[in-house]
């Protein structure tokens, strides 16, 4: 029963990462989650109005978060260019100083929360932005919602959970089996500057 449990988490861990793509299984990760593909596929591009209605009532976004922001963007191999950074040139792409803040944010059958606001929402598992293929743990300090290429894109700043000493580790259940891929770490987070999250999401 452990080992059908494992699979099913698994599973449900490669649905929901989009890992599987193509094929039976993909098909069959279709009929799994229907429409989810489609709805993807589906996102219309914001209009010039909408875009400029959205900042208008957007907040500025601390000096600090915004470079932390930027320099994620520019890691991912996209162009955008510092506010700050004048003059610039025709066609630049100009990262905006302003956000909108959520306390508390719903994607398809998800609630996401703050910290601050809900500590159970807020509770996430995602992807190391330096080492994709590393997962960590931790909660949502910020939620920010932005206008990047005509589509409304959210980021979690996510506060990483702190890792317990490896005196605590190998006495963990789950130490001696690491094909669970699963680890203990330590409820509270980690003290220092906090990794801008590698989760996105396109919301329509």
């Amino acid at each position: 029963m452990l080992r059908q449990m494992a699979r099913r988490g698994r599973l449900e861990a490669q649905l929901s990462d989009g890992q599987l793509k193509g094929g039976i299984t993909g098909q069959f990760s279709e009929i799994l989650q229907p429409g989810t593909a489609a709805g993807r596929r589906a996102a219309k591009p914001l209009s010039e109005a909408s875009v400029a209605q959205i900042l208008k009532v957007s907040k500025d976004l601390p000096e600090e978060d915004y470079e932390n922001l930027l320099q994620y963007l520019q890691a991912k191999g996209q162009p955008w260019r510092s506010c700050f950074d004048l003059p610039h040139p025709n066609g630049a792409l100009v990262l905006p100083p302003v956000v909108l803040y959520s306390r508390h944010l719903k994607i398809r059958d998800w609630t996401f929360s703050r910290f601050k606001s809900r500590k159970k929402n807020s509770r996430i598992q995602y992807k190391d932005p330096q080492d994709i293929t590393t997962f960590c743990t931790g909660h949502i300090r910020e939620t920010w919602q932005i206008p990047l290429h005509n589509h409304l894109q959210t980021f979690f700043l996510v506060e990483r959970h702190k890792p317990l000493p490896f005196g605590a580790i190998v006495k963990t259940p789950y130490y001696s089996l690491p094909l669970f891929k699963t680890s203990v770490v330590a409820a509270e987070a980690i003290s220092d500057l906090p990794a801008l999250s590698a989760l996105r999401f396109r919301v329509w």
